[in-house]
């Protein structure tokens, strides 16, 4: 039905209320072909390829974004989605941060702060805008450097594993070269090409900077810059020549700790990387106490995500200490940042979320004391075999459109745009929808049908509590039909319409679904509320007498044209919603999750948004 953009429309035409034809007003007719149908979900990610550090710019930098083309240059072909990248600020002329996101949005997050003339280093994963990503500070001019270390892109390239955070190795390292075997250490395998790796530099004997590059290649790169007598800590991404990295110091000696969070490989069971503009998902306090972080559902990270990209920022912290991001329920060993009392730092993460699909989660905490939190999201991992984690509706307006094949649960629509007739592509549309992949707390296929309650405009209106052409003999809760226009004959005619839809339609099994009411503007509905809501409560009568669930779809301000109050009495209440947002995006789509059920009692457990052309569907259960 293009369920949102139609729901958009409708947002401005309360007028429809009291028009249109028959039953419904259906969108503009297609050819009705059968769509493309796909027997398994795939999802169109990104695989990852890292390079050897390569230097993409070197310039001045002030508080105006800096545009700065990355993909045709430095190994970064023209279709990558996004890139590692670090980001190193040197003699910034005042206090503040950088900030690093794809070329045309300036996101309100910090990549890393600074007191002046400190030079500091963190590593971003970061979208690609237009081919180039931009960069600013928040105060002042600094010299900023970025290093590409690698990029994603669909087709070749390697699938990411994440893992549970393990430390690997612990050298004395100077100016020296030191190899670092990683392949086999922490379920890293042989046939590794890079990994995720943090590197922490404790207790160095002068000021320098420690670089983690590949094995036999020293890349003028500044992983992380230090001063004498002060740990430090940062993500590295570092690829793999038989199966090793190498660290050194530029000046004096460190232990260097390094902890493996993930590997990345040729395997086609690991994951694939969806890049997004950066959102932030936690803005709280920590504490010395794990606690766990919700990064899906939320700012556009599906339930399916099996690692998240995020920058972690503490803020006051209340005393000396670090920062520690792992999975939920895992508090490794390991520090993705050190802190002084009342300082402010940035940490990138790539970590594995565990639990369910309705929350799966990392936990962060600081080692004393309490510190403010924020966590930026920039990117999530699939498994590279499941589908996009959000479903797809589709009805009669698609039919002869090659339908998308990422979907991890799909919406049919029954009608063919009317509350009394069928969707002509309804058999196909079904056998696409069961391709989908699962994984998500949705079932896999699910049903809507039209609505409406058109009195006169009806082409047949009941005169009896009796369903015609031998239909059963309905209980009415608003007394005796007899033809009127009323409540009592309101619920027989939406007894009818769903006594049809299941029944009627072609539709095997009708107790084995949900059957979702598409309640909009544009049907053609009563002044008269209260009708309406008989209406909707006679169908919802028929599908339960018929086995099956029901649930509400909707807008709020449709709903409230619509039907009104509904009193906690009617059969509405309690039913599940799912809203139409109207918005683009999957993180605006579950923004709108926590907004209030259609009916006292409800739950959203879906929203619904727009992009490339189909209706996208969030789950928030």
């Amino acid at each position: 039905m293009s369920l949102a953009s139609r729901a958009v429309t409708a947002l401005l035409a309360v007028s429809a209320l009291a028009t249109a034809a028959v039953v419904g007003v259906a969108p503009a007719e297609r050819a009705a072909a059968a769509p493309t149908a796909t027997a398994t979900a795939t999802v169109q990610g990104s695989r990852y390829t890292p390079l050897d550090t390569t230097r993409v710019f070197d310039g001045a930098v002030g508080t105006t974004p800096v545009v700065v083309p990355v993909a045709g240059s430095a190994g970064v072909p023209s279709n990558a989605t996004a890139v590692v990248v670090n980001v190193e600020v040197e003699a910034p002329t005042a206090a503040g941060y950088v900030r690093i996101t794809p070329a045309g949005t300036d996101a309100q997050v910090a990549l890393q702060e600074f007191p002046a003339g400190r030079t500091i280093s963190n590593l971003a994963t970061v979208k690609l805008a237009k081919g180039g990503v931009q960069v600013k500070v928040s105060a002042g001019s600094a010299r900023v450097l970025l290093d590409v270390s690698g990029y994603y892109a669909s087709g070749d390239g390697s699938t990411f594993t994440p893992l549970p955070t393990a430390r690997v190795a612990s050298p004395t390292v100077g100016t020296t070269p030191v190899p670092v075997e990683l392949a086999g250490q922490g379920g890293v395998p042989d046939d590794a090409t890079a990994v995720v790796v943090n590197v922490e530099t404790n207790g160095p004997t002068a000021d320098g900077y420690v670089r983690l590059t590949p094995l036999g290649r020293d890349a003028s790169v500044a992983t992380q810059e230090f001063t004498a007598g002060r740990t430090v800590s940062n993500l590295a991404i570092v690829r793999l020549v038989d199966g090793a990295a190498q660290v050194r110091l530029s000046r004096g000696s460190a232990t260097v700790f390094l902890d493996v969070a993930g590997y990345y490989s040729a395997s086609t069971s690991g994951s694939v990387f969806v890049p997004v503009d950066t959102a932030r998902i936690e803005s709280s306090t920590l504490g010395p106490t794990p606690r766990a972080v919700r990064a899906t559902g939320v700012g556009g990270v599906p339930g399916t995500a099996t690692a998240v990209v995020a920058n972690v920022e503490v803020q006051a912290p209340s005393s000396d200490g670090y920062l520690r991001v792992t999975p939920a329920g895992q508090d490794a060993t390991v520090a993705a940042q050190v802190f002084r009392a009342g300082e402010e730092v940035s940490a990138a993460v790539i970590t594995k979320v565990t639990g369910s699909t309705a929350a799966r989660a990392l936990q962060a905490k600081v080692s004393r004391g309490t510190a403010n939190d924020y966590v930026d999201v920039s990117g999530y991992f699939l498994d590279g075999t499941s589908a996009s984690g959000t479903g797809v509706d589709v009805s009669w307006p698609q039919c002869g459109s090659s339908l998308p094949t990422d979907a991890a649960f799909a919406v049919v629509g029954v009608n063919g745009g009317l509350a009394n007739n069928t969707n002509p592509c309804l058999s196909s549309q079904l056998s696409w929808a069961a391709g989908s992949s699962g994984g998500t707390s949705q079932a896999p296929v699910q049903l809507y049908v039209n609505t409406a309650n058109p009195g006169k405009q009806a082409s047949v209106w009941p005169a009896s509590n009796t369903l015609p052409n031998g239909g059963p003999t309905v209980a009415n809760p608003y007394g005796t039909c007899a033809g009127g226009y009323d409540r009592a004959c309101s619920y027989v005619y939406g007894y009818t319409r769903a006594y049809d839809d299941a029944r009627s339609r072609g539709v095997d099994s009708p107790a084995s679904y949900r059957w979702w009411l598409d309640v909009e503007t544009e049907g053609t509905w009563q002044a008269d509320t209260t009708q309406n809501r008989a209406d909707l409560e006679g169908m919802v009568a028929a599908f339960r007498a018929a086995g099956a669930q029901v649930g509400l779809y909707s807008t709020t301000f449709q709903w409230n044209s619509i039907v009104g109050t509904v009193p906690s009495s009617s059969s509405l209440a309690g039913l599940p919603s799912w809203i139409a947002t109207g918005t683009t995006t999957l993180a605006a789509a579950q923004q709108a999750c926590s907004g209030p059920a259609l009916t006292t009692g409800g739950q959203v457990v879906m929203t619904q948004y727009v992009v490339g052309g189909f209706d996208r569907n969030a789950t928030c259960v």
